[in-house]
């Protein structure tokens, strides 16, 4: 699964659909990438957001954890919703 994901290529209009992220251990993406992971430990944390200026309709994001709300100021400084 996860060569699948790697060799994924996503087009400007798939990510022009998106508006909303959730950062959340519990979603279902890690366990395919991952299947043995346990959430216990720090292997999908978020460091950077470098290029989310890509995701050009993006309104909010929703971080329940792997995510620092520092890393995520300038989303907050482009208007986009943080909760």
């Amino acid at each position: 699964m996860l060569e699948f994901f790697s060799k994924l290529y996503i087009e400007q209009r798939d990510l022009d659909k998106i508006t909303e992220l959730c950062f959340d251990g519990g979603n279902e993406i890690y366990g395919y990438i991952q299947p043995d992971w346990d959430g216990e430990d720090f292997f999908f944390d978020i460091q950077s957001i470098k290029g989310f200026e890509h995701i050009k309709n993006l309104k909010s994001v929703e971080y329940i954890s792997m995510v620092d709300e520092e890393v995520l100021e300038p989303m907050k400084e482009r208007g986009i919703t943080i909760s």
